[in-house]
């Protein structure tokens, strides 16, 4: 009796505790999907606002592979020159709340995006963001330009890319100089706006431009250290014929002339220049450039030529020369050299190799002066590169 009492207790706990676990299993799949959602993982959700008067430039830790837009009321679209920066802009004034979604380094960026006629962010770092968009904000300069006198603006590199928030500005590159941009208002007045420039170094630089009949100021020194405009120190591009980030390139380039060694070097006129070991890293050459003064009177650097041509050439036959062009340099906005100075430069180039008749010639000219030296390199140096660990 006993024992029949004790195995009809067990089986009534056993049926209460099936029942139990039913009852919360029910329970469960009741609740709503976003509710199992959310105790799961939930991306981050940024806020964003877009004008139709201003381009908004998201800066990305890495290149951009996806982008998805909510609605046909944001354009949006990869700056030509960056492959991590992206453009987004209202197609019309106004339109309802909406999406956007990123893809980037395998990461996903999600934003909620609004319509504000002047957003006060115009330029977004994500990899300082850290969950906050004012974390990452870029800095603006103030812009006033005028349909009477034309604006130039002077950057310490080569410009690679310019927007323009809306058709009331024009501005250009100057003819002849790939570092100076021209601006202009397109008429007598326009909305406020901003205007958007990348340089070869992988710095971006964001203005707001207001209409001014006679502004004060006709021309800004980017790279000058007395400047009253404050450049942007965040918001590195990864240059489209780069896949190293701008930041990693300084590193590299540190590294590169902390080596020593000797490719080329030659002795002219109390100048010594140097070509240190050749570094090689992701698809990209890194050529250190030492360049010493020995002499009393200083040296200016007017441009350093790299150029591949023949080792031998013919007698009456024109000589072919093929001048490349650097992506990056790293110290190059440094010219003058003091008396017993010296100055150290990285000029860094996509992968490149040269055939075995001919030689890289790497120039150095001296700004008004004849003190230019000319070094030599083989197809050996550069095979001979090292890596960077």
């Amino acid at each position: 009796m006993q024992t029949t009492t004790c195995l009809a207790l067990a089986l009534g706990l056993l049926t209460f505790q099936s029942q139990a676990v039913n009852a919360q299993n029910t329970a469960i799949a009741s609740q709503p999907s976003t509710a199992r959602v959310t105790a799961a993982s939930r991306l981050s959700t940024l806020p964003l606002f877009v004008s139709d008067q201003k381009t908004t430039h998201l800066v990305f830790p890495s290149p951009v592979t996806y982008v998805d837009l909510g609605s046909s009321g944001l354009m949006a679209a990869k700056a030509p020159s960056a492959e991590n920066i992206v453009r987004v802009k209202a197609s019309a004034a106004g339109f309802g709340e909406t999406n956007m979604t990123v893809l980037s380094g395998g990461k996903l960026y999600s934003f909620l995006v609004n319509y504000q006629r002047h957003p006060r962010l115009v330029g977004l770092d994500l990899g300082t963001a850290a969950g906050s968009a004012e974390s990452g904000k870029l800095s603006t300069t103030p812009l006033y330009v005028s349909d009477q006198k034309t604006t130039h603006l002077v950057f310490p590199y080569p410009v690679t890319y310019v927007d323009l928030g809306n058709p009331g500005i024009i501005a250009a590159k100057a003819n002849s100089a790939d570092n100076i941009v021209r601006v202009k208002a397109a008429g007598s007045s326009f909305p406020e706006t901003n205007l958007t420039v990348l340089t070869s170094n992988g710095k971006l630089y964001l203005f707001t431009v207001h209409y001014q009949h006679n502004p004060k100021v006709l021309s800004l020194d980017l790279g000058a250290p007395s400047t009253s405009v404050t450049a942007n120190t965040g918001g590195e591009a990864i240059l489209s014929n780069s896949p190293i980030p701008q930041g990693n390139l300084d590193a590299y380039s540190r590294l590169a002339l902390a080596w020593g060694g000797a490719s080329a070097r030659e002795n002219a006129n109390q100048l010594s220049v140097r070509a240190g070991n050749v570094g090689y890293q992701q698809e990209t050459l890194f050529f250190p450039l030492h360049i010493a003064n020995k002499s009393n009177v200083t040296y200016d650097v007017d441009f350093v030529k790299f150029y591949i041509q023949d080792k031998k050439v013919v007698k009456r036959t024109a000589e072919q020369a093929i001048e490349i062009t650097p992506v990056y340099v790293y110290n190059g906005s440094a010219r003058k050299i003091a008396v017993n100075g010296k100055l150290q430069q990285v000029y860094v180039f996509k992968k490149f190799t040269i055939p075995d008749q001919k030689q890289l010639i790497i120039e150095v000219y001296e700004k008004g002066g004849g003190r230019n030296v000319k070094l030599r390199l083989s197809t050996a140096d550069l095979l001979k590169a090292r890596t960077f660990k």
